[in-house]
């Protein structure tokens, strides 16, 4: 059953973090795509479909990542395209599934990793306490941060130490001949109420 669990968690973060790096792609290729295949010459944008897609020549090197980024567009971007014609046409079913279930499963997985990854983060700030916080570029508040931790340490280095207690005063008890309070009658019995 450890076992079971320890897989299953290995491939929540490898889901969570493929989710994730699927949304990077899709993000990459609007915001750079244009750029890095409009410039290669062998890749055009296929103005013959209704959706946005990059096509490059099969000799080309920009092949292989305008096939991923094809697919990273088809899954998010064009996604509700997929999931819209699927209620209309009985062909576009086989592609609206797996688009579904994508985003089924990735997006919980996905934040999941998120607010994992962001308590790690929290944990190892939280490990260096006396870290100097860096705010600008000049560096200013990292010297004056250097400086007081410069000016505390030589404070505490001159401040004087309290001489330890060597000897501890201990209450000393007298032994007790019987263990408990059963069989003394004098100890028996609370006080406002008899002994029986």
């Amino acid at each position: 059953m450890r076992r079971f669990k320890d897989y299953s968690k290995v491939v929540a973060w490898q889901a969570g973090l493929a989710y994730l790096a699927l949304w990077a792609v899709t993000v990459w290729t609007l915001d750079e795509g244009s750029i890095v295949f409009g410039r290669a010459g062998a890749c055009y944008a296929d103005s013959a479909r209704v959706l946005f897609y990059w096509v490059c020549d099969s000799g080309s090197p920009l092949n292989l990542l305008a096939a991923v980024s094809n697919l990273a567009l088809t899954v998010t971007v064009w996604a509700p395209v997929y999931v819209a014609a699927a209620t209309v046409q009985s062909e576009a079913v086989p592609i609206a599934l797996p688009i579904v279930a994508v985003h089924a499963v990735g997006l919980p997985l996905g934040l999941f990793v998120l607010i994992r990854l962001m308590a790690i983060a929290l944990d190892i700030k939280h490990l260096w306490p006396n870290r100097p916080a860096l705010a600008g570029t000049d560096g200013s508040l990292l010297a004056a941060a250097v400086a007081s931790t410069a000016r505390d340490d030589s404070l505490a280095s001159r401040a004087p130490l309290r001489p330890v207690p060597t000897t501890i005063l201990a209450r000393t008890v007298k032994p007790r001949g019987a263990f408990g309070l059963r069989g003394r009658p004098d100890r028996g019995s609370q006080p406002g109420k008899t002994a029986p």
